[in-house]
């Protein structure tokens, strides 16, 4: 017996000494963890397979359609002297200018750095979601800037004007009527800068036609967002400054051929130039104004319709939209040149929407509109806003290009549609007559959803006597702008 116990007692002191039995520090077991992820404090574990993002479609350019016959020159608009609305007071904005860069820069291999230049502007709060695509196939460098000549024609531009169901319902109210619109509260505040302008262009996304349902009253046609809207819309549109309009876009055709010929009707009616939509073959595909003695071309081109350009294609009259091709714009501006044009802007509809980032074939169509004599090229389609770069053409033009300047004014409820801006332009002509931009000026603004008891009001983001939470939305929507349209300068 006693032998039994003394070989358990040798046993238990071999385990001991062999480490099998836990040790005790300060009266607690010694455990191996695993390690923590600082900022949850919970285990660390192999991070999930990301999931495979489908790409989205880029729309495809048109088949370029044969160059129609050449199309009889235009005499040139004389444009009258405007006067600023009497009866808005807001304060005007304060101008963000574009700081040069001093010299060209060449040809990108990379993508340059996304940081915004800080004497351009300050260095946005926050960056929008996208990163920045494929860097430009030509980068061109901002002309030296210069004192601002009096006599400089002074030019400016604005993106998408919407006519949406929420802003008629929102005019109803305003008018107090079932059947009028009052549409001017949303212009209000910018039209003290817009009053300012020799030449106001913006591209009008809607129809007008009294012979097809108003948004309002039919949201979708086809399986698509329905624009179309009253006529009394430019009624506000003209008080807010606005000159010109660009009209090809790809809602252009949705309330029918005989939508197109209303809306052409309309801006008649109330006294606009416009373009990108016509009503005979015989039209000239551009417009010519006399800016202060400089003779300018618009012209509007869209690169889709969604799927609705049957209404006149299917009857054999494609001319009354005018849809992009290469061969189709060198074509209308060397017509628009050979007519006496010494400034050509070019409104296209293009790209992808909901996006900040241009598409690869926004970036090689606007190579290619510099190349064929633009100026000056003002994107839309996106709803949201795009860079501002400047594109250097074979000829060694710099050619300013707005890939998007959003939606100025609509009723979506998208937080990037909300944020615009406002582009001024001085251009000048030396004494060779060679007409080029001297001064690039921006003004941010905020659509806001409801200000002062109006609704869908389009607000300068330099606005003076906002309450507090108006001036930090304002705030934001600036660096948000400023970061995006000079992130890739």
């Amino acid at each position: 017996m006693v032998k039994r116990v003394l070989a358990a007692v040798l046993i238990l002191l071999t385990l001991v000494s062999a480490g099998c039995f836990p040790t005790r520090e300060s009266g607690h077991e010694t455990v191996v963890t695993a390690p923590t992820d600082p900022m949850t404090q919970e285990p660390t574990a192999a991070p999930a397979e990301p999931a495979s993002e489908a790409p989205s479609a880029e729309p495809s350019a048109s088949p370029e359609p044969s160059p129609e016959t050449a199309a009889p020159t235009e005499k040139p608009t004389e444009l009258p002297a405007k006067t600023p609305e009497p009866t808005f007071t807001a304060e005007p904005s304060v101008n963000i200018t574009s700081t040069p860069k001093p010299t060209k820069t060449p040809k990108p291999t990379e993508k340059p750095a996304d940081t915004p230049n800080p004497t351009k502007t300050p260095k946005p709060t926050e960056k929008p979601a996208e990163t920045p695509g494929p860097s430009q196939p030509h980068t061109g460098s901002a002309p030296d800037p210069g004192v601002i000549d009096p006599n400089d024609p002074v030019l400016m531009f604005a993106g998408d004007l919407m006519c949406l169901s929420g802003q008629q319902y929102a005019a109803m109210s305003s008018a107090g009527s079932s059947s009028h619109f009052d549409f001017s509260p949303s212009f209000e505040y910018v039209a003290p800068i817009l009053s300012r302008a020799d030449l106001a262009f913006a591209n009008l996304e809607s129809t007008l036609s009294p012979n097809f349902p108003y948004a309002y009253q039919q949201t979708m046609t086809d399986g698509m967002p329905n624009c179309n809207g009253p006529a009394e819309y430019l009624a506000a549109v003209k008080a807010a400054g606005f000159d010109a309009l660009a009209l090809a876009n790809n809602h252009c055709c949705d309330a029918g051929l005989q939508g197109i010929l209303d809306t052409i009707s309309a801006a008649d009616e109330y006294g606009f130039i416009h373009t990108g939509v016509f009503a005979s073959p015989e039209e000239p595909r551009f417009v010519i104004v006399n800016i202060r003695g400089i003779k300018t071309a618009l012209l509007s081109y869209a690169e889709f319709y969604n799927g609705k350009e049957g209404c006149v294609t299917s009857v054999g009259r494609p001319y009354m939209i005018n849809t992009y091709s290469e061969s189709t714009v060198r074509r209308d501006i060397e017509q628009a040149r050979s007519a006496g044009a010494e400034f050509v802007i070019v409104y296209e509809h293009w790209g992808r929407e909901h996006t900040h980032v241009p598409t690869d074939i926004q970036r090689r169509h606007a190579v290619k509109l510099a190349n064929a004599g633009a100026d000056l090229i003002c994107g839309s389609h996106s709803h949201t806003v795009q860079p501002s770069v400047w594109v250097e053409a074979d000829d060694g033009r710099q050619v300013l290009c707005l890939y998007s300047m959003g939606n100025f004014v609509s009723s979506m409820s998208q937080d990037a549609s909300k944020d615009t801006f406002i582009t001024e332009l001085h251009i000048h002509k030396d004494g060779d007559g060679n007409v080029t931009i001297a001064n690039e000026i921006y003004h941010p603004c905020r659509v806001l959803r409801t200000y002062g008891g109006k609704a869908f009001v389009v607000m300068p983001t330099s606005q003076e006597g906002v309450s507090v939470s108006v001036r930090k939305e304002l705030d934001a929507a600036e660096a948000r702008i400023t970061g995006v349209l000079f992130g890739e300068r």
